[in-house]
């Protein structure tokens, strides 16, 4: 079978998220200095034609002006003539290189041109425009109009008291048409450069936000399956902070999934090897007597008794991550102490105990809560004698209150979690008046395979899971599992877990747990 690869893709230069976002950041630069540009020369030019349209506006105004007055400004002439207001107006004008003035007659036909330069030296006006212009004054037509693109024109007609003259007024907006262009060209050249240092400023910034990925990228290479405790770095933008929470989060379910895969096959590998090797070496020395082969197939029969408990456990601890390992539903709690006590009557022939217990409707798993005070029962038998009193209880810690009374402990309490004392939460005991916890192992018993507390009372070993499984159920209603050894003698185990309001409670049991005076028999 040929193994995976799981060495990381190159990436491409050409398909890297650097290169996607430099090229959209200049794209988008690009885009908005074209746009600045065509917008700036459009105004550009809508500027020109309004101040060239305002100039030919107040020259044809003077002009009508001058000539409704008919009045020289000599006193030449009491009646001047059309032609003298004409001359005399264009005497008045001191016009720019741009303009050029067309004054006519419209009796006569006398026209009178007035411009910068002659006709042979004006570039703006060359003549073969001037006799364009000259030719609108003495024919009706448009009052106004372009030639060529570059020059715009406009007549005027006046009735003065001499007669009727027009007056044509051009002006040639060449020079701001290339201002125009020369600023536009100036936008182009700037907008090119500003296009290109974005575009290396992008190139700069995209590698500056990539680092932290790229650092999140590495360390997850070098994460494998020989080691799954290392962590991607948490550092840099508040995303990158977050994508790097998310990932570390998933590589802690990723280990923890891991590792109770790894530990199931180590625990089974382990314990199951015993089991096997008494079976099989049964089988292989097989006695010929019918005596003693009875006697190899009930040794057999109970280890495959002890192999299938096992088995169950350590499915039972490999199904405590699963969402379905816990079924709450709204249970009395009172009647799941009736329950339990109906069925540890059966367990042996001990003084079986039920002190004053807890009201009130709780939302738990009653089967797992079972499942665990069972188990407490069966691992205080084995460590009692016919007739020895084992104690059941339960009870209601109020907010505030501590979980246990020191003086029911022989030696240290063990120590709540962190907010325990904050919230409502029912503590469940099994008392046993047995040899004790050996000092130091309160809590290492609610290991995996450890076993404690000397010789069995039944002469029979456990399989080691059983208290294990108390606290990963413990763990799993969000409490937790404890033993001490209690004053007066024996051993109590314990677990709290949250009191999760299922309805409104008939009644309820209050204060520090309390266990009867084991003198009191």
């Amino acid at each position: 079978m040929n193994a995976r690869s799981t060495s990381p893709t190159p990436i491409r230069w050409w398909n890297s998220a650097r290169l996607r976002i430099t090229a959209g950041i200049t794209f988008i630069t690009a885009a908005v200095f074209a746009a600045m540009v065509v917008f700036t020369g459009q105004l550009l030019v809508l500027s020109a034609e309004r101040v060239t349209d305002t100039r030919l506006n107040r020259e044809t105004a003077d002009f009508t002006t001058f000539m409704m007055a008919g009045i020289l400004p000599s006193f030449e002439s009491e009646e001047p003539t059309v032609e003298e207001l004409l001359r005399a107006y264009l005497a008045q004008q001191y016009p720019s290189a741009e303009l050029l003035l067309v004054g006519t007659a419209d009796q006569s036909g006398t026209q009178f041109t007035l411009s910068r330069y002659g006709p042979s030296e004006d570039q703006l006006f060359p003549p073969a425009v001037r006799s364009r212009i000259q030719r609108v004054g003495l024919i009706a037509g448009d009052d106004s109009g372009e030639i060529d693109g570059s020059v715009s024109w406009r007549k005027t007609t006046v009735e003065s008291p001499a007669g009727p003259a027009s007056l044509v007024v051009a002006v040639n907006d060449r020079g701001s048409s290339s201002e125009t262009w020369r600023v536009t060209e100036s936008l182009l050249w700037a907008s090119a450069g500003g296009m290109i240092l974005s575009a290396f400023l992008a190139w700069w910034i995209a590698g500056r936000m990539i680092v932290p990925v790229r650092r999140i990228r590495e360390a997850a290479e070098t994460i494998s399956a020989a080691d799954l405790s290392r962590r991607v770095p948490v550092e840099g933008p508040d995303e990158i902070v977050s994508l790097a929470d998310t990932v570390n989060e998933m590589l802690e379910r990723v280990e923890d999934a891991y590792r109770t895969q790894r530990e199931f096959l180590d625990d089974a590998g382990h314990e199951l090897r015993t089991p096997l090797t008494v079976v099989q070496g049964n089988l292989d020395l097989m006695p010929e007597d019918p005596e003693g082969r009875a006697e190899a197939a009930r040794v057999m029969q109970d280890e495959l008794s002890r192999m299938t408990r096992i088995v169950e456990d350590l499915l039972t601890l490999a199904r405590a991550d699963r969402p379905d390992f816990l079924l709450t539903a709204p249970t009395e709690v009172s009647e799941l102490i009736l329950d339990i006590e109906a069925k540890v009557d059966v367990l042996a022939d001990r003084d079986w105990s039920v002190l004053p217990y807890a009201e009130g409707v709780a939302r738990l798993d009653p089967h797992r809560i079972t499942q665990a005070l069972m188990q407490f029962c069966s691992n205080a038998v084995r460590f009692t004698r016919d007739g020895d009193r084992i104690e059941i209880g339960c009870r209601i810690i109020e907010p505030g209150e501590a979980t246990l009374r020191e003086s029911i402990v022989e030696g240290t309490p063990p120590a709540e979690n962190a907010g325990e004392r904050d919230r409502r939460r029912l503590l469940w005991w099994v008392r046993d008046r047995g040899a004790g916890i050996p000092p130091g192992e309160e809590e290492s018993i609610f290991e995996r395979f450890h076993t404690a507390r000397g010789q069995l009372r039944d002469g029979r070993g456990g399989t080691g899971l059983g208290l294990a499984i108390v606290s990963t159920i413990a763990r799993a209603h969000g409490g937790r599992a404890f033993a001490f050894n209690a004053s007066g003698g024996g051993a109590a185990f314990c677990f709290v877990i949250p009191f999760v309001r299922a309805e409104i409670e008939r009644g309820s049991a209050r204060g520090s747990v309390d266990f009867d005076d084991p003198d009191d028999d």
